[in-house]
């Protein structure tokens, strides 16, 4: 039997990814302890449940719904909706009220992102068309001839507090310009790096043609339409981060094959850069521990960073075997033997790191790090080695079957990598929860002893973790979202 209708063969892909043949659903913790659930499909809504699990409201929204982002000051939930080649727009969802309130067009094109001021008073929407032909996020590719409205990429400011557009920031100022004349065709990268709480806006800009031609961040502020201030950064932007005051942005820039890589400080007031030179090549930067210090990450090492922007000497090393202490039995050799992934803060001076393989995929391992000795405790296997063998068996005879099927016109290759987890803790960092997205189980570490106590199956499409506003609860989200009490470890009904 040959596959070649296309409904047959989209049902075949979607049950081979192991996606769910659903409308999407997401959620996230908001105000008094209640999270909030954006649901799509034929019937898309809002739903609020308490810390209980009780459903509080069902608040219908007009369109299947896109990205959200939750505005705490405002208790309202931005909810894009997505127009193919039409205005986009925004619903305005007031947790307060329980009602949609203003719908904020934001413009055409086919990629749409957003991101708020951590006051919660700024909402930032970047909006601009999409080539199917670049990969990299948030590409847009244009050409001279079509660079006029809807279609070229622009930022609106808008005010939660009246949920009125208050600026619109031109992304292509002074961009644009020094290519003008020399290509005809230039495609563009952007991305949200940071959002200040006096509404500085800074986006990473990469220009390409053929090969990157311009790598730069662009600040705006204020009203007027244009950057308030651009930099060549020389290469690559792959993390950033605000001091606590928010006047100096911390970027950390890729170098290439010979080179570790770049810290840029950027003095948002003055408008000047300090360059400091990395022997690591970076890869994120993250605020850990109850004093909430900036860390780099890179891939041998974790290293420590001022709020001036002076690069500490308080390492923790990732690739290197840890001497055994004095009297202690047996030699430790923790170390990753990977590549880091997502890191979190488990109570006030510890920390938990993922570990990847290099081509990004899970090992399905996570390390404990103590940020007082400098090192990692123990390595914590998520998955056991016969359940990963009874997933790749499954896969294997899931991809002979499907050729088969297909009479060998449609050979199917099993992916015998394992997806990322998502990690989340308790408050006071006793317990870390890790999201098994290939066995459907969160499993429960006890970070004092080191030791796995639980696995917890949980339901199929449950993709993402995340504490409740109160502490007590571990939201699951997915289609049937659950909940899991954080006091006792137990799985609620």
């Amino acid at each position: 039997m040959q596959l070649r209708n296309p409904l047959v063969l989209s049902i075949v892909a979607a049950l081979w990814s192991g996606l769910p043949a659903s409308s999407q659903v997401n959620g996230t913790a908001v105000a008094d302890g209640a999270t909030a659930q954006v649901f799509g499909g034929k019937s898309p809504s809002v739903q609020v449940t308490d810390a209980e699990g009780q459903v509080l409201s069902s608040i219908p929204i007009k369109k299947n719904p896109g990205k959200f982002i939750y505005s705490k000051s405002a208790n309202t939930l931005y909810v894009v909706h997505d127009e193919k080649g039409s205005e986009h727009f925004i619903s305005a969802v007031n947790l307060t009220t329980q009602k949609v309130g203003t719908e904020i067009k934001v413009g055409a094109g086919q990629w749409v992102d957003l991101l708020v001021s951590g006051d919660g008073r700024r909402l930032f929407c970047y909006t601009a068309s999409k080539s199917p032909g670049l990969p990299s996020f948030g590409s847009v590719f244009v050409d001279e001839r079509f660079l006029t409205p809807p279609f070229e990429p622009s930022i609106r400011v808008i005010d939660t507090a009246s949920n009125e557009v208050t600026a619109t920031y031109n992304w292509l100022g002074g961009f644009l310009p020094g290519f003008r004349g020399n290509h005809k065709t230039v495609a563009f990268s952007s991305q949200f790096i940071a959002a200040s709480e006096k509404g500085v806006l800074v986006t990473e800009s990469i220009a390409f043609y053929r090969k990157p031609i311009g790598q730069r961040l662009v600040v705006f502020s204020g009203q007027s339409p244009n950057p308030a201030l651009t930099i060549d950064t020389g290469g690559r932007v792959m993390a950033s981060m605000l001091c606590r005051d928010e006047k100096l942005l911390f970027a950390v820039i890729a170098g290439d094959k010979k080179t570790g890589g770049s810290l840029a400080v950027v003095d948002l007031e003055k408008g000047t850069v300090v360059k400091h030179d990395l022997n690591d090549q970076p890869t994120r930067l993250f605020r850990l521990g109850s004093k909430q210090e900036p860390w780099i990450l890179g891939s041998e090492e974790m290293r420590s960073l001022s709020e001036t922007g002076e690069p500490g000497d308080r390492r923790i090393p990732f690739s290197m075997r840890r001497k055994p202490e004095e009297g202690a039995e047996g030699g430790a050799s923790a170390f990753l033997d990977g590549y880091p992934g997502e890191t979190i803060t488990l109570g006030d001076d510890h920390a938990a790191i993922l570990i990847n393989h290099k081509n990004g995929g899970s090992q399905h391992k996570v390390a404990l790090l103590d940020l007082k000795k400098l090192q990692i405790d123990s390595i914590i296997p998520t998955m056991s080695g016969g359940e990963k063998a009874r997933i790749r068996t499954t896969r294997i005879l899931e991809a002979v079957a499907l050729t088969a099927a297909t009479g060998g016109s449609l050979v199917f290759t099993p992916n015998l990598g394992f997806r990322n987890e998502s990690l989340a803790a308790r408050p006071d960092g006793r317990f870390l929860f890790a999201l098994d997205l290939e066995s459907h189980e969160v499993t429960v570490v006890n970070v004092l002893t080191s030791t796995v106590v639980r696995r917890i199956p949980v339901n199929k499409s449950i993709t993402k973790l995340q504490v409740s506003s109160d502490g007590k609860h571990l939201i699951c989200f997915g289609k049937k979202t659950q909940q899991i009490d954080l006091e006792s470890n137990e799985l609620e009904s």
